[in-house]
């Protein structure tokens, strides 16, 4: 198991610092066998093209998997179960755990560092709806997704700034998402992706669908191919994304009701 940094007096004497001491969350057994068994077919990807495919009902080809795509982008799709869970939970989550380096760490204690966020004034404002406390805000990231500790830049945007129907957002279709334009600290360098969380009610929670394609960027307001043709997005690199999604968001779904309970008025 990695090794985790002890927190500092100060981080030991917050009311949320007995979930760092946590253990890991086992991801499923059936998920598992899905990381080993090796890259899904790429036929089954959904394209970038199609995102707004989410908002049909029920679930698409394949829920599950990542692969390298044949123009060299990676592809990553996820399904967790987050029992207890509602989607009010779920924004708050977003909002609350970028203020604090250790609120990011509790996620996912073995592979967060911090989130920290750059508009913490949007983000306070009580007058806004949950969702757009988010929604149009930057987090820099320091976690280790497979390959040791790196920063990124998260920018969180509107969905519509991403080319989804945002009007379907708080509906049947789509009880509320995040989705950002990922990438390294100087824009350019780096691998580049665009994130999508999900999130549909369902018996007893919700259900959290989230994808990644990795070699796409948002530029002058256009989503584009960045990997240059000919060159693709190493598998190692979006197996590891694979496997670290499966890891935290299974974490979260376990602690986060407690969490939410004990500190949702505590900003």
């Amino acid at each position: 198991m990695p090794e985790r940094a002890p927190l500092t007096a100060e981080e030991r004497a917050l009311p949320y610092a007995k979930f760092y001491d946590l253990p890991i969350t086992p991801i499923p057994e059936e998920k598992l066998a899905v990381l080993a068994g090796g890259p899904m077919d790429p036929a089954l990807a959904m394209k970038i093209e199609d995102r707004n495919d989410l908002f049909l009902p029920g679930d698409l080809p394949c829920e599950l998997g990542y692969c390298v795509m044949p123009n060299g982008t990676g592809y990553l799709a996820n399904r967790t179960f987050m029992p207890g869970v509602t989607p009010e939970m779920f924004e708050w989550w977003f909002a609350w755990h970028s203020l604090e380096d250790l609120r990011y760490r509790i996620w996912d204690p073995e592979d967060h560092y911090y989130a920290r966020q750059q508009n913490r004034g949007k983000t306070l404002d009580q007058s806004l709806p949950m969702r757009e406390r988010t929604w149009g805000t930057s987090h820099v990231v320091l976690e280790d997704v497979g390959g040791g500790a790196d920063d990124l830049i998260l920018e969180f945007r509107y969905p519509h700034e991403l080319g989804y129907d945002e009007s379907k957002v708080g509906t049947e279709a789509c009880a509320t998402m995040m989705c950002a334009n990922g990438h390294g600290p100087i824009p350019g360098q780096g691998v580049a992706a665009v994130m999508t969380h999900f999130v549909r009610e369902v018996e007893g929670g919700i259900v959290l669908r989230s994808r990644f394609w990795i070699g796409y960027g948002l530029i002058d307001g256009q989503l584009v191919k960045l990997v240059p043709d000919g060159i693709s997005v190493p598998l190692e690199v979006v197996q590891g994304l694979f496997a670290h999604n499966l890891k935290e968001f299974g974490h979260l779904a376990a602690i986060l009701p407690q969490v939410y309970a004990e500190n949702k008025d505590n900003w």
